[in-house]
């Protein structure tokens, strides 16, 4: 499969289209066929290296926190989702990222898309979106009926918060 690669850290002269091996799934994991993925902040950061002591990954890293697309096999595992099924998700924080043709996905993480929704749209919701709810609901723990202001929310999360 086709994917977008890192071997090193540094600009965006270390990205190389490469051809990997399709990744295998583990038992409660889905094959994602990604037909959208996003970029966010945290990938170039990643990328020239500003993460490393946080996510010490071995090379070589496919970057990428956002898949949508199609489920093309299931773990044996897997209940409620099929072949075929339009999914998104923000998967696993691994070394394997979504600028990949083929993402593996644990299957707690997936979201089923609604037949309205594009995959650009859908991709653009996983990282940003429950980036904003965890700030807001989790650790701020916003209820129905609060108020909060949102200062300088012009990006991904501070749109969805």
């Amino acid at each position: 499969m086709k994917a977008i690669v890192i071997n090193q850290y540094g600009s965006k002269d270390v990205l190389e289209e490469k051809e990997v091996e399709k990744p295998a799934i583990g038992d409660d994991q889905v094959l994602v066929e990604n037909h959208a993925t996003s970029i966010n902040p945290i990938d170039w950061k990643l990328r020239e290296g500003y993460l490393k002591q946080m996510l010490d990954f071995e090379f070589p890293i496919i970057l990428g926190w956002d898949v949508a697309g199609t489920i093309s096999e299931v773990g044996k595992n897997v209940s409620g989702y099929a072949v075929g099924d339009r999914v998104f998700a923000r998967p696993e924080t691994t070394n394997q990222g979504t600028y990949a043709e083929y993402v593996p996905v644990d299957a707690h993480l997936l979201a089923p898309m609604p037949d309205s929704m594009s995959y650009e749209e859908a991709a653009a919701i996983p990282l940003a979106g429950l980036t904003a709810w965890q700030c807001l609901v989790d650790f701020g723990e916003l209820k129905k009926g609060d108020n909060v202001l949102i200062h300088a929310g012009a990006g991904g999360v501070g749109s969805y918060a």
